[in-house]
């Protein structure tokens, strides 16, 4: 062993040493908030994906609608949340960038003006898509019409509400449109084995208890 190899063993077990100290250090703050910038877009996506093809809001309770075991308020919330997660994390992210931001913005108006192309690009991308947004203008508009179509034609459909949040209607109130006898719908409903019928609850009410959705309970209490 030379003279030089002696003189790298102690250089590379410091070397060595550093990594270990490195790599055992404390938490780290700015990876932190870019797993959780990442990650809460990917759940917003997915959750703005499954509200999207999901029935309007009153269709949706009539038919029972769910999606991987949750329903439109489940999901709506699910939403919210990290929504709000991605906009305070973003919000962090930016702060935490700052200095790298302005220098991308000033560096398109500056003299050297490096990056003025990319700024203007992004800035008119923006602003035209607002404006279609605004007015409804293809193919912003192709976007909206295929929403209504799961909006408005859920597959499990198989009777319209006759009524606006018709499922809120008490079981009275609902027997009386269909000129339906209270009491003899009723005998006939707890003879079926249905818990908790009550004229005073809510079709959506007596479905719950009953796993039933709104919409086949009318059906049941209409044919009799």
């Amino acid at each position: 062993m030379n003279m030089s190899e002696n003189q790298n063993q102690p250089q590379d077990r410091n070397l060595s040493r550093n990594q270990v100290q490195n790599d055992g250090r404390a938490f780290k703050f700015k990876p932190l908030i870019s797993f959780l910038t990442v990650f809460s877009f990917l759940l917003l996506a997915f959750s703005g994906f499954i509200l999207y093809i999901r029935p309007e809001g009153g269709l949706a309770r009539w038919v029972g609608w769910k999606a991987i075991g949750l329903d439109k308020s489940g999901w709506e919330t699910v939403h919210i949340v990290f929504c709000a997660l991605f906009f305070l994390v973003g919000v962090i992210h930016l702060i935490l960038n700052f200095k790298a931001i302005i220098l991308y913005l000033t560096s398109g108006i500056d003299r050297n003006r490096k990056n003025l192309a990319e700024m203007l690009v992004a800035g008119l991308l923006v602003f035209v898509l607002l404006l279609m947004a605004i007015w409804r203008l293809p193919p912003v508009n192709w976007l909206m019409e295929g929403r209504a179509h799961f909006k408005n034609h859920p597959r499990s459909l198989r009777s319209q509400p006759p009524s606006a949040d018709f499922e809120k209607q008490s079981l009275r109130r609902v027997m009386e449109q269909l000129g339906k006898t209270p009491d003899r719908v009723l005998r006939e409903l707890e003879a079926r084995g249905l818990a908790g019928v009550s004229p005073e609850s809510s079709l959506e009410e007596v479905a719950r208890r009953n796993n039933m959705t709104p919409q086949e309970l009318y059906l049941l209490i209409r044919a009799y």
